[in-house]
């Protein structure tokens, strides 16, 4: 392939505003999930600030004016008032939030992965097709509440919790109501798992990188309650850490070269996937960036011994 044809093909497809829009709404997502961890910094000068006791009541007021928000959002599309039904699931989890965990800091995820939610909406919605779209969101903002958990599991001197997973995910199904709610579903059957048996190698490998997260997640509590990463996180699960990596990359490559060579010869018609074959991509592809992104995390840390803050 020569290089300036393949520079010129680059610059057609971006110009494509669909394009751009897809690429700068997962910039997004990744960019808000990496910067989550931050948000005790901001949380931490609300407190010098004001006080302890004011920045405890900072989740609350988030929470009640996005609840604010949505019925105005209901009035102002002239929706039915039957969609404000969609708010009493809402006000329960959030109540239930706020009643079991006694630090503020941890109500603030309320609000944030609600948006998270949002997010994930705009950007798959473009390009699912069929039923099922909101128990992906539901998945994917409950994978990188686990991809934040991550990122302070690895760093003894930040708190990591099976806890703050589990708000985190009961936060992101707040956001998956207030969805429902506003937006009217244009879904209508689950005939695009019929092609999920095409992705064979891509759903094995999902598996096994899932299996791989979920023992890392259990030894990382270890790292914490010991304090320390190297001499408590197992040489043979940095291996599958490792493992998983390589076998990623190398089923994306293969992928791509399969691709080019069924793109050879053919019009952008013909290369074009079809609706139900996107819509089985969406639950496949962004699940194993996700799956990678966290065993890169953890090897990153292993390998070069950097504390991440």
């Amino acid at each position: 392939m020569q290089i300036p044809h393949l520079k010129t093909r680059l610059q057609e497809v971006m110009a494509l505003p669909s394009v751009v829009t897809r690429v700068i709404l997962w910039a997004l997502v990744a960019l808000y999930t990496f910067m989550l961890p931050d948000a005790i910094i901001i949380y931490r000068d609300i407190v010098d600030a004001f006080g302890k006791a004011a920045a405890g009541k900072v989740p609350l007021i988030v929470v009640g004016a996005a609840g604010a928000a949505y019925v105005l959002a209901v009035i102002l599309t002239h929706k039915s008032l039957k969609n404000l039904l969609f708010l009493a699931p809402c006000g329960i989890i959030a109540f239930l939030i706020m009643r079991l965990v006694d630090n503020p800091n941890k109500h603030i995820h309320i609000p944030e992965y609600v948006v998270m939610a949002w997010l994930l909406f705009a950007v798959l919605s473009k390009d699912y097709k069929g039923k099922g779209l909101f128990p992906l969101i539901f998945f994917y903002g409950t994978m990188l509440g686990v991809v934040d958990e991550i990122e302070q599991g690895i760093n003894p001197a930040r708190f990591y919790g099976l806890g703050d997973m589990t708000v985190n995910s009961a936060s992101v199904l707040i956001g998956v109501f207030t969805i429902m709610g506003l937006i009217k579903s244009t879904a209508t059957d689950w005939s695009w798992t019929s092609h999920l048996k095409e992705n064979k190698a891509s759903i094995t490998l999902g598996v096994f990188g899932f299996t791989n997260i979920a023992v890392t997640c259990a030894y990382l509590f270890r790292v914490q309650a010991d304090g320390k990463f190297w001499g408590v996180y197992p040489t043979w699960l940095l291996a599958w850490n490792t493992l998983y990596l390589i076998a990623t990359l190398t089923l994306a490559l293969y992928q791509f070269v399969l691709y080019r060579r069924q793109a050879a010869g053919k019009t952008d018609h013909e290369v074009a996937q079809p609706a139900e074959k996107r819509t089985v991509r969406l639950w496949i592809v962004p699940l194993l960036i996700i799956l990678f992104y966290m065993n890169i995390l953890v090897t990153y840390i292993a390998i070069s011994g950097v504390k991440f803050d």
